[in-house]
């Protein structure tokens, strides 16, 4: 009969699939007067009435950004598909050992779902695919748009697993008796 062991794996697995849909959800938009523009962090992205009366859905024109928006997203997904496969295994573990490498790997597999959505919100910063919407030429790409849930969820989701594994971390040393120790040794 195969045994769950506590439920520490539910926060991690849930962040996996939280993050996986980054893959489906728009990373940045604009909806103004005269249009919208939905722009994918994968490089997609589809225009109603900006620039000309037409509509146009493709990639994004611009090498760099499009390759910058591929390697983001896989980071994403890759740290997503980490979460996901190990909570389902840590959640069948036989030893604590197994867990302790689980906690190493959803605490680096957040920091990059940290990292990721943030080095793509710099780069369309300094270098912007599409020519300003609202106004002049001074305005920055993230004046314009709007960040959207591929951008945002990714970040609070590797916040919370961070910050929930370092919660976790303290707990464990203050109800193990460690604590106890570490206070008698300092002294």
């Amino acid at each position: 009969m195969v045994v769950i062991k506590n439920f520490e794996w539910i926060l991690p697995l849930s962040c996996g699939f939280m993050a996986l849909l980054a893959i489906f959800a728009p990373a940045a938009y604009y909806v103004g007067q005269n249009g919208r523009l939905i722009l994918w962090m994968w490089g997609w992205y589809d225009r109603v009435g900006i620039w000309d009366f037409g509509m146009e859905s493709r990639f994004i024109p611009d090498v760099l950004i499009l390759n910058v928006g591929i390697f983001c997203i896989s980071l994403i997904v890759i740290s997503a598909s980490v979460f996901i496969i190990s909570s389902i295994l840590t959640a069948f573990r036989k030893s604590d050992r197994a867990f302790n490498k689980a906690v190493i790997i959803w605490f680096f597999s957040g920091i990059l779902l940290i990292i990721a959505p943030i080095f793509w919100m710099v780069m369309y910063q300094i270098f912007p695919p599409f020519p300003a919407i609202g106004g002049g030429p001074n305005l920055s790409f993230w004046n314009e748009y709007s960040p959207g849930y591929a951008v945002i969820v990714p970040i609070v989701v590797g916040a919370l697993s961070c910050g929930g594994i370092i919660l976790f971390k303290i707990k464990k040393i203050f109800f193990t008796g460690k604590a106890k120790y570490i206070k008698a040794k300092v002294q």
